[in-house]
């Protein structure tokens, strides 16, 4: 899409935005930035300033800030108050905000290489997930980010069956009615169960008004959505990762900034992913697991080994249909789905071999 449709497609969504574009004069190519010059950048994500996401994008902020010994400030608009989800890359190319914050996993189609990190391989937690998700996009550059220069990019834990009632084989799920989104959809028609499309906000009152049985998710909404007071149990078998996340700058705008800020910015882009997935699996998922046991009594349910290996062999069916499904697409499947099973086995080995991650937290800048 050019930047023209872009552009038209995003200028009812919001008003001028002070950012580094229109700061710039906009209209084709950005002029360089002279090399002492105070920067100012603007930063949108859809999801509140609490989530994760929303917490990396402060933290990085304030990073870029210090390493730039305050040359370059940020302006931060969470919760949808400058670009909605699905928005926010077009709103990067047309210069409504200079970075952006979005999920591709919301639009598989547009991102179809980005959706194999969505596939159900077995990876553990976020920050398996995220460094091989990382290190994906950057090796095989896919067609879906030209024109954007990638800041970082992460992921959540896998998602998770949680239900009413205990799922302990696929008799148990059957039938039920259970929230899904995205390659959790093909996952739960697979296991036998009816697949409900509903935004997080509104599954509570589905849970209990009958019309759901669960949902797929990863686990810390147990907590951040109130659902252990309506769930009581989790089904331990990840499936593919919940949700992704890529922020972006246009490159044009990027190449303009000065050569010392540009490698600031590329410095943090791996930082970030170790320090928004561990963010994530410590505080989001590990707290709000303790708290929904504590709390409501939800309990894990372990599974047979039999009844793993069943779904294993399911799991590795629905990662050929992926391949399959993008036959006719601009990148090898089998060798994009093959290179990230790779990633994320060295992620998990790395993981192994540091032991517990001494990464800043939130809240504990120096």
């Amino acid at each position: 899409m050019s930047r023209t449709k872009r552009y038209r497609a995003v200028v009812a969504l919001s008003g001028a935005a002070l950012c580094l574009t229109a700061c710039m004069g906009g209209g084709g190519a950005p002029a360089a930035v002279e090399p002492d010059a105070e920067i100012k950048l603007s930063y949108a994500f859809f999801a509140p300033a609490a989530s994760f996401p929303g917490v990396q994008m402060q933290e990085w902020a304030r990073r870029l800030g210090e390493r730039t010994d305050g040359q370059v400030t940020v302006d931060l608009y969470p919760g949808g108050t400058l670009l909605s989800a699905g928005d926010i890359y077009d709103g990067v190319s047309a210069g409504v905000v200079d970075i952006g914050l979005d999920s591709p996993a919301y639009d598989s189609r547009r991102f179809p290489l980005s959706s194999v990190i969505n596939q159900p391989v077995g990876i553990e937690n976020a920050q398996q997930g995220s460094a091989a998700f990382l290190d994906l996009l950057l090796e095989f550059r896919p067609e879906e980010f030209d024109g954007y220069q990638i800041i970082t990019a992460f992921t959540t834990e896998p998602a998770y069956i949680q239900t009413k009632s205990p799922v302990r084989g696929l008799s148990d799920i059957a039938g039920t009615a259970i929230r899904s989104s995205g390659a959790a959809i093909p996952t739960m028609e697979a296991l036998g169960a009816s697949p409900l499309s509903l935004s997080m906000s509104d599954v509570a009152e589905n849970l209990q008004t009958g019309v759901v049985d669960g949902y797929v998710s990863s686990r810390e909404v147990l907590r951040d959505f109130s659902l252990a007071e309506q769930v009581g149990h989790v089904t331990d078998y990840p499936l593919g990762i919940s949700n992704s996340f890529v922020a972006v700058m246009d490159q044009e705008v990027f190449d303009s900034l000065p050569q010392h800020v540009q490698d600031e910015i590329l410095g943090l882009r791996e930082e970030m992913t170790t320090f928004a997935s561990e963010f994530h699996d410590d505080e989001n998922v590990r707290g709000a697991l303790e708290w929904a046991a504590a709390e409501h009594g939800v309990e894990t349910e372990e599974l047979e080994p039999g009844v793993r290996a069943e779904l294993d062999r399911l799991m590795e069916d629905l990662t050929d249909d992926w391949v399959d499904d993008h036959a006719g697409a601009d990148f090898d499947a089998a060798e994009v789905l093959a290179r990230m099973r790779e990633l994320v086995d060295q992620a998990a080995t790395a993981a192994d071999d540091e032991g517990p991650a001494g990464t800043e937290r939130a809240g504990e800048a120096p």
